[in-house]
């Protein structure tokens, strides 16, 4: 892998987190793109230009592109499409009002052909979707960014059983394989794992905060599995938005819908 002298300039910091951080960069003098530098333990190099070999063959428009990535010492810079626009998350704590139901709507369809794209043609589970995670162009377009802990469906039964995510978007199942829950040696998840997250991302954007996120994350990953997770003022919104996303939260992830019928459902006839 070549280093990115010549290749890549990176501007400013955009973003920081455990892993190293995004830059704001330009590729061949150019093309400003979104540079991750991720400091590699040797052991995870191998597994990490596996993710990029994924990455590279993921092409939609609702998903943020790979062009390419370099390597500087044990730094790995990643160089994805830059989204101008920012992270959801970002978003919804700077405006003064909330998001309309429209808003919301055109946002979550368009990551719903996004998680529809991973899950039938690219055969994989995101699993990190959150608000964080949804990205917007300049022009507005949702992207669905930072595969991170993507994971490729290759078993027959493309089922998953590591226990990954960020605790309050994690569904039911992916907290049931927590090697320290009695269940975990056996317990797998698949797809359906995303539209459970998905389903708190849309509470999420709407009432500016996930579902239990006034309690510590380790609490929340015990409730998340008994609980009925919902709006904390249902009130607030549509019958049709409130139905979608208890669609998506169905506890059950073979009754839970997949992207493709949730695309088809009253909430976007809008």
């Amino acid at each position: 892998m070549t280093s990115p002298r010549g290749h890549v300039e990176l501007l400013q910091t955009i973003g920081k987190g455990n892993y190293g951080a995004v830059y704001k960069g330009k590729m061949h003098g150019s093309t400003f793109v979104a540079v991750k530098v991720v400091f590699l333990k040797e052991d995870e190099l191998r597994e990490t230009l596996l993710e990029m070999e994924i990455l590279e063959r993921c092409n939609h428009p609702n998903i943020t592109k790979y062009y390419d990535c370099y390597l500087k010492g044990l730094d790995l810079w990643i160089c994805m499409e830059f989204c101008g626009g920012g992270s959801l998350d970002s978003i919804y704590r700077t405006i003064k009002n909330p998001l309309s139901e429209d808003q919301i709507a055109a946002i979550l369809y368009e990551s719903l052909n996004g998680l529809d794209y991973l899950h039938n043609k690219a055969n994989l589970i995101h699993r990190d979707i959150k608000a964080g995670n949804v990205l917007l162009t300049d022009e507005g377009q949702v992207k669905l960014a930072d595969f991170g802990v993507s994971a490729q469906l290759q078993s027959p039964s493309g089922r998953a059983n590591t226990f990954i995510g960020t605790p309050y978007w994690m569904a039911p199942e992916v907290i049931m394989t927590d090697p320290d829950s009695t269940s975990g040696r056996d317990a797998t998840y698949d797809s359906k794992s995303d539209i459970w997250s998905l389903g708190i991302t849309a509470i999420e954007i709407a009432e500016k905060n996930p579902p239990l996120s006034d309690i510590h994350p380790m609490r929340a990953l015990q409730l998340i599995p008994k609980s009925e997770i919902g709006f904390a003022k249902p009130k607030n919104f549509s019958k049709p938005f409130i139905d979608f996303v208890s669609q998506c939260l169905i506890k059950s992830p073979a009754k839970r819908p997949s992207a493709a019928e949730l695309l088809e459902h009253p909430f976007f006839a809008k």
